[in-house]
Protein backbone atom coordinates (compact mmCIF):
# COMPACT_ATOMS: atom_id res chain seq x y z
CA UNK A 1 0.00 0.00 0.00
CA UNK A 2 1.73 3.42 -0.80
CA UNK A 3 2.07 6.01 1.27
CA UNK A 4 -1.58 7.88 2.02
CA UNK A 5 -1.07 11.63 0.61
CA UNK A 6 0.06 14.66 2.65
CA UNK A 7 -2.97 16.82 3.51
CA UNK A 8 -1.84 20.66 3.28
CA UNK A 9 -2.82 23.34 5.31
CA UNK A 10 -1.66 26.99 5.89
CA UNK A 11 -4.19 27.20 9.17
CA UNK A 12 -3.88 24.45 11.20
CA UNK A 13 -0.77 22.46 12.92
CA UNK A 14 0.86 19.26 12.84
CA UNK A 15 1.67 16.49 14.96
CA UNK A 16 5.38 15.16 13.35
CA UNK A 17 7.46 12.56 14.45
CA UNK A 18 10.30 10.27 12.81
CA UNK A 19 12.42 7.58 14.22
CA UNK A 20 15.88 5.96 13.71
CA UNK A 21 16.26 3.34 11.42
CA UNK A 22 15.89 -0.07 12.97
CA UNK A 23 14.70 1.61 16.29
CA UNK A 24 18.33 2.41 17.18
CA UNK A 25 19.54 5.72 19.35
CA UNK A 26 21.23 8.08 17.48
CA UNK A 27 24.80 7.28 16.13
CA UNK A 28 26.21 10.54 17.76
CA UNK A 29 25.68 12.29 21.28
CA UNK A 30 22.28 13.43 22.03
CA UNK A 31 23.47 16.57 22.82
CA UNK A 32 24.78 17.52 19.55
CA UNK A 33 21.84 16.15 17.74
CA UNK A 34 19.82 18.42 19.82
CA UNK A 35 21.97 21.24 18.79
CA UNK A 36 21.93 20.32 15.14
CA UNK A 37 18.66 19.83 15.01
CA UNK A 38 17.67 23.30 16.58
CA UNK A 39 19.87 24.81 14.24
CA UNK A 40 17.79 23.75 11.30
CA UNK A 41 14.56 23.89 12.51
CA UNK A 42 15.48 27.91 13.24
CA UNK A 43 16.72 27.92 9.48
CA UNK A 44 13.67 26.74 8.34
CA UNK A 45 11.99 29.30 10.68
CA UNK A 46 13.74 31.89 9.01
CA UNK A 47 13.53 30.35 5.10
CA UNK A 48 9.56 29.25 4.99
CA UNK A 49 8.16 31.37 8.27
CA UNK A 50 7.71 27.61 9.71
CA UNK A 51 6.30 27.69 13.62
CA UNK A 52 7.41 25.54 16.02
CA UNK A 53 5.02 24.98 18.68
CA UNK A 54 7.11 22.16 21.00
CA UNK A 55 10.18 20.32 20.18
CA UNK A 56 11.15 16.86 21.83
CA UNK A 57 14.32 14.86 20.94
CA UNK A 58 14.25 11.49 22.29
CA UNK A 59 17.36 9.26 21.89
CA UNK A 60 15.93 6.93 18.55
CA UNK A 61 13.13 9.55 17.34
CA UNK A 62 11.63 13.31 17.84
CA UNK A 63 8.65 14.56 18.41
CA UNK A 64 7.40 17.88 16.87
CA UNK A 65 4.29 20.13 16.86
CA UNK A 66 4.66 22.76 14.00
CA UNK A 67 2.87 25.06 11.71
CA UNK A 68 3.40 25.80 8.05
CA UNK A 69 1.58 28.89 7.17
CA UNK A 70 3.42 29.57 3.57
CA UNK A 71 5.81 26.78 2.67
CA UNK A 72 3.97 23.26 2.13
CA UNK A 73 5.31 20.32 5.36
CA UNK A 74 6.63 17.81 2.21
CA UNK A 75 9.30 20.49 1.48
CA UNK A 76 10.14 21.76 4.46
CA UNK A 77 10.57 18.43 6.49
CA UNK A 78 12.36 16.74 2.80
CA UNK A 79 14.83 19.81 3.29
CA UNK A 80 14.98 19.02 7.43
CA UNK A 81 15.92 15.01 7.08
CA UNK A 82 17.94 15.44 3.98
CA UNK A 83 20.01 18.20 5.68
CA UNK A 84 19.99 16.29 9.53
CA UNK A 85 20.87 12.92 7.57
CA UNK A 86 24.09 14.00 6.20
CA UNK A 87 25.27 16.08 9.47
CA UNK A 88 24.97 13.37 11.15
CA UNK A 89 26.25 10.91 8.76
CA UNK A 90 29.43 12.97 8.20
CA UNK A 91 30.19 13.35 12.27
CA UNK A 92 29.55 9.49 12.80
CA UNK A 93 31.20 8.89 9.63
CA UNK A 94 28.58 6.55 8.48
CA UNK A 95 26.59 6.30 5.49
CA UNK A 96 23.38 5.32 5.04
CA UNK A 97 19.72 5.95 5.86
CA UNK A 98 19.83 7.52 9.38
CA UNK A 99 15.66 7.40 9.75
CA UNK A 100 13.89 4.56 9.52
CA UNK A 101 11.55 5.37 6.49
CA UNK A 102 9.06 8.72 6.35
CA UNK A 103 7.95 10.73 9.27
CA UNK A 104 4.65 10.53 10.49
CA UNK A 105 2.12 12.98 11.04
CA UNK A 106 -1.15 14.15 12.22
CA UNK A 107 -3.47 17.36 11.21
CA UNK A 108 -4.45 18.56 14.47
CA UNK A 109 -8.02 20.40 13.57
CA UNK A 110 -9.82 20.93 17.24
CA UNK A 111 -8.63 22.52 20.80
CA UNK A 112 -8.85 19.59 22.49
CA UNK A 113 -6.79 17.11 20.08
CA UNK A 114 -4.24 20.36 20.43
CA UNK A 115 -4.00 19.34 24.42
CA UNK A 116 -3.68 16.21 23.85
CA UNK A 117 -0.83 15.83 21.60
CA UNK A 118 1.12 19.04 23.23
CA UNK A 119 0.80 16.88 26.61
CA UNK A 120 1.48 13.69 24.72
CA UNK A 121 4.90 15.45 23.49
CA UNK A 122 6.12 16.81 25.96
CA UNK A 123 5.59 14.01 28.49
CA UNK A 124 7.42 11.12 26.12
CA UNK A 125 10.30 11.22 28.11
CA UNK A 126 8.39 10.59 30.95
CA UNK A 127 6.95 7.70 29.54
CA UNK A 128 10.06 6.50 28.57
CA UNK A 129 11.49 6.55 31.91
CA UNK A 130 13.85 9.15 30.82
CA UNK A 131 12.68 11.83 33.72
CA UNK A 132 10.81 11.92 36.75
CA UNK A 133 9.11 15.50 35.16
CA UNK A 134 8.33 16.74 32.36
CA UNK A 135 10.98 19.71 33.21
CA UNK A 136 13.44 17.33 33.90
CA UNK A 137 14.24 16.34 30.37
CA UNK A 138 17.13 18.22 28.85
CA UNK A 139 16.06 17.69 25.18
CA UNK A 140 12.79 19.60 25.39
CA UNK A 141 11.24 23.34 24.62
CA UNK A 142 9.62 22.71 27.43
CA UNK A 143 12.67 23.59 29.84
CA UNK A 144 13.49 26.88 28.07
CA UNK A 145 9.59 28.22 28.00
CA UNK A 146 10.14 27.94 31.99
CA UNK A 147 13.78 29.49 32.03
CA UNK A 148 15.60 26.51 32.86
CA UNK A 149 18.01 26.79 29.75
CA UNK A 150 18.01 29.48 26.84
CA UNK A 151 15.10 28.85 24.40
CA UNK A 152 17.03 28.56 21.11
CA UNK A 153 13.80 28.12 19.16
CA UNK A 154 11.07 30.85 18.70
CA UNK A 155 7.51 29.07 19.73
CA UNK A 156 4.30 30.51 18.03
CA UNK A 157 2.38 27.60 20.25
CA UNK A 158 0.43 30.37 21.72
CA UNK A 159 -0.85 32.02 18.07
CA UNK A 160 -2.17 29.25 16.18
CA UNK A 161 -5.70 29.56 17.79
CA UNK A 162 -6.03 25.67 19.56
CA UNK A 163 -4.69 26.49 22.63
CA UNK A 164 -7.55 27.90 24.75
CA UNK A 165 -7.99 24.27 27.08
CA UNK A 166 -4.38 24.81 27.94
CA UNK A 167 -2.73 26.50 30.96
CA UNK A 168 -0.97 29.99 30.51
CA UNK A 169 2.68 28.74 29.85
CA UNK A 170 3.81 32.21 31.69
CA UNK A 171 2.63 30.48 35.23
CA UNK A 172 4.68 27.77 35.11
CA UNK A 173 3.66 26.03 37.94
CA UNK A 174 0.10 25.71 36.37
CA UNK A 175 1.31 24.86 32.84
CA UNK A 176 3.80 22.26 34.69
CA UNK A 177 1.13 20.55 36.72
CA UNK A 178 -0.75 20.14 33.74
CA UNK A 179 1.79 18.68 31.93
CA UNK A 180 3.03 16.40 34.76
CA UNK A 181 -0.50 15.33 35.01
CA UNK A 182 -0.78 11.91 32.89
CA UNK A 183 -3.88 11.04 30.97
CA UNK A 184 -5.19 7.84 30.53
CA UNK A 185 -2.99 5.59 28.46
CA UNK A 186 -6.12 5.45 26.05
CA UNK A 187 -5.54 8.51 25.34
CA UNK A 188 -2.18 7.95 24.15
CA UNK A 189 -2.48 4.80 22.11
CA UNK A 190 -5.28 6.84 20.51
CA UNK A 191 -2.86 9.99 19.75
CA UNK A 192 -0.67 7.45 18.36
CA UNK A 193 -3.07 5.74 16.25
CA UNK A 194 -3.83 9.52 14.65
CA UNK A 195 0.01 9.83 13.55
CA UNK A 196 -0.88 7.07 11.06
CA UNK A 197 -4.61 8.04 10.35
CA UNK A 198 -3.98 11.55 10.01
CA UNK A 199 -6.99 13.47 11.18
CA UNK A 200 -8.41 13.40 13.88
CA UNK A 201 -11.79 13.12 12.42
CA UNK A 202 -10.75 9.48 10.64
CA UNK A 203 -9.43 8.11 14.55
CA UNK A 204 -11.17 5.25 16.48
CA UNK A 205 -9.92 3.47 19.23
CA UNK A 206 -8.14 0.24 18.95
CA UNK A 207 -9.77 -1.45 21.43
CA UNK A 208 -13.67 -0.64 21.54
CA UNK A 209 -13.31 0.91 17.90
CA UNK A 210 -15.57 4.00 19.24
CA UNK A 211 -15.46 7.58 17.53
CA UNK A 212 -12.96 10.01 18.72
CA UNK A 213 -15.46 11.33 21.24
CA UNK A 214 -14.01 9.39 23.84
CA UNK A 215 -10.40 10.99 22.90
CA UNK A 216 -12.50 14.39 23.55
CA UNK A 217 -13.72 13.29 26.90
CA UNK A 218 -10.01 12.30 28.02
CA UNK A 219 -8.84 15.79 28.27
Amino acid sequence: MGRKRLISSNVFPYHITARVNNREVFPIPLDIVWNLMSSEWFSLQILYKFEIHAFVLMPNHFHLLASTPEEGLGKIMNVFMSVVSKRINDLSGKTGHVFGGPYYWSLITSTRYYGHALKYVYRNPVRACLSHTVEEYPYSTARGIIGYSPLILPLSFTQCGLEANIPDPNRHFEWLDWLNHPFPSEAEDLIREALRKREIHELKSPTSRRPIELLKKLL
